[in-house]
């Protein structure tokens, strides 16, 4: 049985070199520890918060996020696709998510707030009422993915297929109508 951590600190700490233990974290805080290249596997992450870490390329196979927060993260490459679905919830404050994978998941209302989502892909996703909050989506992909309610006023630098995605009730700022029409190479002033 993995043991359980409550309620700890762990404060500019390079997991990178010696890994974090196997174990239940329940209400822990990360702050500017460093988990890049590293394996989380298996670990559970439980009211959790990351803030000012590099979790970069990290192995998250099986790992459990259970109502964690990423505030100003460095979130390249992660392959959320791999983690545990189960009571699966997480939320993203001023994080750069490059190239991040988050196909097959159900991240409804996941709030995505000013962060750098380039080249990042949500292929079949379930997005229904996420809210991407002054977000670059440059070369970001939504292919076959549930996006009705979604809140996309602020983000830009999006091209996504309507005819591709679920979009019912999405919201978009008429400012950004180009993103949406790209497909069709009409001239929009």
């Amino acid at each position: 049985m993995s043991p359980i951590i409550e309620d700890e600190l762990f404060k500019k700490e390079n997991f990178s070199r010696s890994p974090l233990p196997i174990g239940n974290y329940e209400s822990c805080s990360f702050e500017q520890c460093d988990f890049s290249n590293g394996n989380l596997s298996g670990i559970v992450f439980n009211e959790c918060e990351f803030i000012d870490c590099n979790l970069s390329n990290a192995t998250l196979k099986n790992t459990t996020l259970n109502d964690v927060t990423f505030s100003g993260c460095k979130l390249l490459g992660l392959n959320f696709k791999s983690v545990s679905t189960f009571l699966m919830r997480f939320n993203f404050t001023n994080c750069n998510l490059q190239m991040a994978q988050f196909d097959f998941l159900k991240l409804k209302q996941t709030l995505f707030i000013n962060c750098e989502l380039q080249q990042a892909t949500f292929n079949e996703t379930d997005l229904s009422q996420a809210v991407f909050d002054e977000c670059n989506l440059l070369e970001t992909q939504f292919f076959n993915s549930n996006l009705e309610g979604a809140h996309f006023q602020t983000a830009y630098n999006f091209i996504i297929d309507p005819e591709l995605n679920k979009m019912k009730g999405a919201k978009f700022s008429s400012s950004d109508l180009e993103g949406l029409l790209q497909k069709y190479k009409l001239q929009i002033d």
